[in-house]
């Protein structure tokens, strides 16, 4: 029985080759014919995400970002174009890394067997290296979103890349962290995950086990580290082969709260307090002492003053400014916190609303145009009053001189 590949597949531990049939089989080939380890996915799971990766093709795409030139291309010297994956987040939105949002540039995407459709930016995040882009036309297949706690650590995912059109690139790779890294800008949730090192990852679309969509990637912190304990799945003796990456991911609570923001303000409202802190000058003293008030900030509504002690944040002690900070950066504009407070003698809650940090853009400036014209006739007017007054003024000088 003869079969068609469709998809190359690279698993990561140990390194390996899947190869996706028309039958939905699943063919394992290895370097090294001794390397006899086992999937760890049931085999209901394995037909599960084999069937969501070979759907999700269609909604993997590939972008090309084109520079502004300010002069005309030459032979001997083609355009140079940024290449990379965009993900159909809705029939006419697609989500990408902010890299590919070069400022003035084109771009396009291209959906295999010649079809190229122009988008346009509709908002970029460079915090979360996350772009929204707008399609018009036919509408685009978007992924099959999951729950975000789907992606457990030690949980199984399929990173879908696709920077040569009619072939993604897919590789299988292992949750090995949640929570922030203090290494990226982004203050939210940040995926980890472990998997085999190739070109175009970023921008790439995350499936869980189910083969539904659960993050984007959208970069890389280095070699993935030695895992201790080491892990319980068998791996071959292969000394020459290459460490696995480490991909940064978003979820997609994440992606939809950044895509949301994207849509309506064209950037992301981050949450705002007003405070400024330092920590207690004990070393054993709890809480972070507040030593100034932004005026008519979120802190200042709620009645925070200098001298006070935060002592915990939604319910979470506070030891440092750092802390508040971060807590704060995971929430929105109009989220509802309560602080503990240390005043004197007194403990007390303190309830406030969170304010925006970046504020929505301003609206787009009048049409001054038909009062500019108005303008222009009337000097013209007053210029040709002046010729009329001065022409007359030089005939009745030359009246009275004779």
């Amino acid at each position: 029985m003869s079969t068609r590949v469709q998809t190359p597949v690279i698993r990561i531990r140990p390194l390996a080759t899947f190869t996706l049939a028309a039958v939905g089989s699943l063919v394992l080939i290895s370097s090294h014919a001794r390397a006899e380890s086992i999937l760890p996915l049931r085999s209901e799971e394995e037909a599960t995400l084999l069937l969501g990766v070979d759907s999700a093709r269609t909604s993997v795409v590939t972008m090309v970002a084109m520079p502004a030139s300010a002069t005309p291309p030459r032979a001997d010297r083609p355009l140079r174009r940024l290449i990379g994956t965009a993900v159909v987040l809705n029939p006419h939105r697609l989500l990408t890394t902010a890299s590919m949002a070069i400022p003035g540039g084109s771009f396009s995407v291209l959906l295999g067997e010649g079809i190229k459709r122009e988008v346009r930016v509709r908002g970029v995040d460079r915090q979360s290296n996350i772009a929204l882009f707008t399609i018009d036309g036919p509408a685009l297949q978007p992924l099959r979103l999951a729950s975000p706690q789907s992606v457990a650590v030690g949980s199984w995912v399929a990173v879908i890349a696709n920077v040569s059109v009619t072939r993604p690139q897919i590789t299988l790779g292992q949750v090995v962290g949640r929570g922030e890294r203090v290494d990226f800008p982004y203050s939210g949730d940040i995926v980890e995950i472990e998997a085999s090192e190739y070109p175009g990852a970023s921008g790439g679309a995350v499936l869980n086990e189910a083969g539904e969509w659960v993050a984007i990637v959208v970069g890389r912190a280095g070699p993935a580290p030695a895992r201790t304990p080491p892990s319980p799945v068998a791996e071959p003796d292969d000394s020459d082969r290459k460490p696995n990456d480490l991909l940064i991911a978003l979820p997609v609570d994440q992606l939809q709260r950044i895509a949301g923001d994207l849509e309506q303000y064209g950037s992301v409202r981050r949450a705002f307090l007003g405070i400024q802190m330092r920590r207690g000058i004990l070393a054993d003293s709890l809480g972070v002492l507040v030593e100034g008030i932004v005026p008519k900030s979120p802190a200042d509504h709620a009645g925070l003053k200098p001298g006070d002690r935060i002592l915990a944040f939604e319910g979470t002690v506070i030891h440092s400014g750092d802390e508040i900070t971060s807590l704060v950066r995971s929430l929105k504009p109009g989220d509802e916190i309560e602080m503990t407070i240390s005043r004197g003698s007194e403990i007390f809650p303190l309830h406030t609303t969170l304010d925006a940090a970046v504020r929505a853009p301003a609206p787009p400036p009048v049409d001054r145009g038909p009062e500019l014209e108005r303008l222009k006739r009337s000097r013209q007017q007053l210029e040709e009053e002046t010729k009329k007054v001065e022409t007359r003024i030089k005939e009745l000088e030359g009246s009275s001189g004779r």
